[in-house]
């Protein structure tokens, strides 16, 4: 599709499938940023999306959440990323998040999207932002993968989206977070370490499938010590997904997730 054909097309929830990634977000009082790195990979219906600030050190020497510092957990709290399904509302997109790495906001994240030549521009409905955003190159036309999970202990929810070789993974704290303040705030606030450690405990993972029939490899997360590792899942029970992790300690963890919505194959 050339450039002409893209300016023509007409924007919906399919024309979007896959990983896009965002160069520029302007805010109404003329702030800006072009170097925080966004993921947001679309399925057929879900969506799950990263971004973490170029500030962000890399922790090279945290392998599991008992590592982390209180300043190592301030520092990650400045992290946003969230997880649910897109819908329709006349002219504007609205994404309904399920999950969210921040406090839940009562705000909708919604905006109307319109092509600027190549480049998919989108604009607040309810704020005021303009965000440009560039589909990645290397799309395949393979129908997406979505799976919906729970915890049938604790109600834990989480979800896998994987488009092409592109993935992402989520799962939500344990902890609630106060909505009257941000994450970096509760951090700050936090009675010890440990409470500390909780609250940013929510994983939002991005890989890509190296190769055809490869490993599933973690790029970018929320977790530090996620990044360069390997994602494994088995799907062969009818409802019961499991999962391996790292505990807290840094054990070998495993999780059992009840598949509550599974969209596409495998």
């Amino acid at each position: 599709m050339d450039c002409r054909e893209i300016i023509k097309a007409k924007i919906t929830i399919p024309s979007l499938v896959g990983l896009w990634t965002r160069s520029l977000i302007e805010w109404g009082d003329g702030r800006c940023d072009e170097s925080t790195k966004v993921f947001w990979l679309q399925g057929k219906n879900h969506f799950i999306d990263l971004r973490q600030p170029a500030s962000l050190p890399r922790f090279p020497d945290r392998k599991c959440r008992d590592d982390l510092t209180h300043q190592d957990c301030l520092a990650l709290s400045r992290q946003e990323g969230f997880a649910g399904h897109l819908q329709t509302h006349g002219d504007a997109y609205e994404w309904i998040r399920m999950i969210d790495y921040q406090p839940a906001q009562s705000i909708a994240d919604a905006g109307f999207l319109h092509w600027q030549n190549t480049t998919l521009i989108e604009k607040g409905r309810d704020l005021p932002y303009t965000e440009y955003w560039h589909r990645e190159k290397g799309f395949t036309s393979s129908i997406p993968l979505h799976l919906q999970l729970e915890d049938p202990a604790n109600g834990c929810r989480a979800a896998f989206l994987m488009v092409g070789r592109d993935f992402m993974f989520t799962r939500e704290r344990s902890l609630s977070v106060p909505t009257d303040m941000t994450l970096h705030e509760a951090v700050s606030q936090a009675s010890n370490e440990e409470h500390a450690r909780q609250l940013v405990d929510c994983e939002i993972s991005f890989g890509k499938i190296a190769e055809a029939g490869g490993p599933l490899i973690i790029h970018n997360s929320t977790l530090p010590w996620k990044t360069g590792t390997s994602f494994q899942f088995d799907l062969s029970g009818e409802t019961i997904v499991t999962i391996p992790d790292i505990a807290p300690n840094g054990k070998n963890l495993t999780r059992r997730w009840h598949r509550v919505h599974t969209e596409g194959n495998y």
